[in-house]
């Protein structure tokens, strides 16, 4: 309760509105290249003083140049413009009116080589920004961002926490989709979370949270999508950077990004590797069998480790000012190894030993993919805007589970004395898309088509050892070959409008799913074939203060993949066994969101409220046989999950050097389903609280602390543990234009072990788990930056974005 009430309490202080301000005035305008007369995105656009160059109000202008400066009072300005690359600007304003807008019109800034140094001017960028559907969060304005991976800047993102098993969530959903750049990436494919704990957050450029996308993106995902913008528009000539870090416990992280432009050839390409390890981790699982008052305890110790390596590559070629060729490539591959020994005991009614056993299990696994792209963009001459853009790509994604168990008798043991297990999983999939984006005034118009075919397998078996043999012999109730095709065919429609501070995008999309499943070793089939047709509509009002309303909602589908429908039994615990179902069916979700976004003096303020509803859900659940005193877990359309949620992140500057942020969300969530004829109701409330504090020193020295909260998880049959945290840091940039850097953090430095439980009820069993692990971490990181550039390099803006699946998951069953 305490814990719930001091969560409530942080979530209220951040949300109290400030007062009424005096009549205001707005300055508006576009930003372009002198030359090109291209229009010109994320321009620094200061307002100050007319006789001073300090900062009143700050924003960046949007994709096609466009900037609005609201909110100000009622006299004479400067406005500045400084951009990287580009001479500094700046023009007098006038006194601005009261509710009307000074249009500045079509403001050109010329290029120049050399760095900006004739206005200097001292204010803190904006970490977090809000379009019409989506937010943003600027990971290289956070001054962490040199000290930390990119999942702990996850913790800062608006509408974003980890849990405490760093399992990711988007307003409160562990279902969503990771896009690089606007694309579908092989990259995060199997497991966000290594993927993002493997990168340094400063090659990330900026985040965006997508909680409601628009009908142009894939159907599937209740939670929404996440879009991960590196840094990679390069300007004539070359940069790069390098990023080593050493950690203990004993890890290594290093990366290398390089980006060149050569005449209408234009190149980037980034990789890096990394080796995690987590030792010294401990478990114990007890469940107590309701119908004969018999306990199944279980103690165990291991550690693991994980080596993992990426490499993506991009190149574009300018045919003409008109058309627009981008090859893209990917390769990524992990590789794990664990080692757990445990003890496993049985104790009768009255307390006494009936079994008991050790299970030692060494694992070795690895997961991999690439992927070949190639978008063709064609800019009509009417209008930059409209595009027309064709594409295509093929990628495979692969993996391998191999485990090995060794069984020593202690007490009426009667089982194997060794067993084998592999699990091959592959997956090849192709599509195809066109794109047509069509403005008209202030509005677009896009219209696309997209077809998606799979080919999913997975090979697995298990084999018991033959002590009389010395070999391993196949039991074919627990082998099989599984192949799963699933294509699919979708359209698309989307307007996007705008009059005065009203903007509204409503769009519809329609999408046929084919699905043909085989087990080839028992021979059986399963098909369908369903339609769905999917809406969306976003209204938004600009306010004053520089603030923003919407309201928006839309549909969304739950498709399994692969891993929910693999029926691939593990059996790594055989007396706590998970596999998937391959009767699962999509599940449809209504969301319904209401945002506020504020921009006040170099203050933000975000509060979003959402509330969705699934009839159909897929949702995990755990059933007990007493018979054989053995658990399984898997998933079925059983649930029905109701989830109310408020997030709200702010953040604010103080005396032009102290920068605060306060990140949280309360939820609360109804679940109901039928297990095993068993109606269950369970619900109760959830969040997360997540603060970061930063001061710049003289001579490019930065400190930092953070303090974090998240609640104990509400699942159908039971809870799971919340935790704090904390961590502290310190960088310091040197050399010409800050080029270098070295820092330092330690994360939670006053406790080593991290210790959390979930527990579940059923029917006829109740069961508890504890684990723990280290999570006391220091860090010790070097960034160099070289190179210089002028001209961006052009890029196809649309291309294929496959967020159409519900991903795996880190915990549960079922895994391919």
């Amino acid at each position: 309760m305490k814990q719930t009430f001091l969560l409530a309490l942080c979530l209220m202080l951040c949300s109290i509105s400030w007062a009424q301000s005096p009549p205001t005035g707005t300055i508006t305008g576009i930003v372009i290249d002198s030359a090109t007369q291209a229009p010109l995105s994320y321009v620094t656009v200061v307002v100050s003083p007319p006789d001073k160059d300090e900062a009143l109000k700050t924003t960046f202008t949007q994709a096609n140049g466009s900037f609005e400066v609201t909110g100000l009072p009622l006299s004479p300005y400067k406005l500045i413009l400084t951009y990287v690359g580009y001479k500094p600007f700046s023009v007098q304003v006038p006194a601005v009116e009261a509710g009307k807008a000074t249009d500045l019109g079509k403001l050109r800034i010329v290029t120049s080589a050399k760095q900006l140094q004739e206005v200097e001017v001292t204010a803190e960028k904006l970490l977090v920004t809000q379009d019409i559907d989506k937010i943003g969060y600027n990971v290289e304005f956070d001054p962490e961002s040199k000290t930390s991976t990119a999942l702990e800047m996850l913790r800062k993102v608006p509408m974003l926490s980890l849990d405490a098993e760093d399992n990711i969530q988007l307003n409160g959903s562990s279902n969503f989709k990771v896009l690089v750049n606007g694309r579908n990436s092989t990259l995060f494919a199997r497991s966000p979370k290594d993927v993002f704990r493997s990168m340094p957050a400063n090659t990330i450029k900026r985040i965006e949270v997508i909680t409601d996308p628009p009908a142009k993106y894939d159907a599937e995902g209740i939670g929404g999508i996440i879009n991960v913008i590196t840094h990679d528009k390069p300007q004539n000539g070359y940069n790069g950077s390098v990023y080593f870090s050493q950690a203990m416990p004993d890890s290594r992280f290093g990366s290398a990004n390089i980006r060149a432009k050569v005449g209408k050839l234009g190149i980037s390409a980034y990789g890096g590797a990394n080796r995690f390890t987590s030792p010294d981790s401990y478990s114990t699982f007890e469940r107590r069998d309701n119908s004969t008052g018999t306990t199944l305890r279980q103690q165990g110790q291991g550690s693991n480790e994980n080596q993992y390596n990426y490499f993506n590559s991009e190149l574009s070629y300018e045919i003409d000012t008109l058309n627009l060729l981008t090859a893209k490539f990917d390769i990524n591959r992990s590789e794990f190894e664990s080692a757990y020994l445990q003890t496993v005991e049985e104790f009768n009614i009255g307390r006494d030993r009936t079994q008991a056993f050790e299970r030692n299990t060494y694992g070795l696994g690895s997961w991999g993919s690439y992927e070949v792209g190639l978008d063709y963009q064609h800019t009509f001459k009417r209008n930059k805007e409209q595009l027309l853009t064709l594409s295509y790509k093929i990628g495979d994604n692969s993996n391998a589970n191999d485990s090995d168990l060794e069984f020593v008798p202690t007490l009426n043991y009667t089982g194997p004395v060794g067993t084998r297990t592999q699990n091959d999983g592959k997956s090849i999939e192709q599509t195809a898309q066109v794109d047509y984006v069509h403005p008209f005034k202030k509005h677009t118009l896009e219209v696309g088509a997209k077809t998606i075919l799979r080919d999913n397998g997975s090979d697995y078996f298990y084999r018991n050892y033959n002590p009389e043999t010395g070999t391993y012999i196949e039991v074919p109730s627990l082998t099989n070959e599984f192949d799963y095709n699933q294509d699919i065919y979708a359209a698309y429609t989307s307007a996007s409008l705008r009059y005065n501070k009203w903007g509204i995008r409503a769009g519809a999309r329609l999408e046929q799913t084919v699905v043909d499943a085989n087990f080839k070793s028992s021979k059986s089939v399963a098909d369908q074939d369903y339609l769905n047709l999917i809406p969306s509509a976003t209204l938004t009002r600009t306010l004053k203060n520089m603030a923003t309303l919407r309201l928006s909602y839309t549909q969304r589908i739950e498709r399994p993949s692969l891993w929910y429908l693999n029926p691939y039994v593990n059996r790594q615990n055989e007396k706590a066994i998970s596999f998937g179902n391959h009767k699962l069916k999509a599940a449809t979700s209504h969301v319904f969101s209401l945002g506020h976004s504020m921009f006040k003096n170099g203050k933000s303020l975000n509060s979003t409220l959402t509330h969705t509803f699934t009839n159909n859900a897929i949702q995990s659940y755990t059933t007990f046989n007493p018979a054989d005193s053995v658990s399984s877990t898997t998933y079925d359309n059983i649930g029905r999950n109701n989830t109310t949620t408020l997030s709200i992140n702010s953040n604010a500057t103080f005396f032009k050097k102290l920068s605060v942020n306060l990140n949280g969300s309360m939820s609360y969530s109804q679940l109901s389903g039928n297990i095993a004829g068993v109606n269950l109701k369970n619900s109760g409330i959830s969040g997360n609280v997540y603060s970061y504090a930063s001061y710049r020193f003289e001579k490019n020295w930065r400190a930092g602390v953070n303090l974090g909260y998240y609640a104990p998880r509400v699942m159908l049959q039971g809870e799971s543990a919340g935790q704090f945290w904390n961590g502290f840091s310190l960088s310091k940039s040197f050399l010409k234009d800050e080029k270098a850097s070295i820092s330092l953090s330690v994360q939670n430095p006053f406790g080593k072990y991290y210790t959390g439980y979930s527990e579940l009820s059923g029917l006829n069993f109740e069961q508890r788990s504890e684990y723990r692990h280290v999570r006391r971490r220091a860090n010790i990181g070097f960034n160099y930056r070289f190179g210089k550039l002028k001209v961006d390099i052009k890029r196809t803006k649309r291309g294929i974005k496959n967020d159409d699946l519900k991903g795996g998951e880190s915990t549960g069953g079922g895994g391919n």
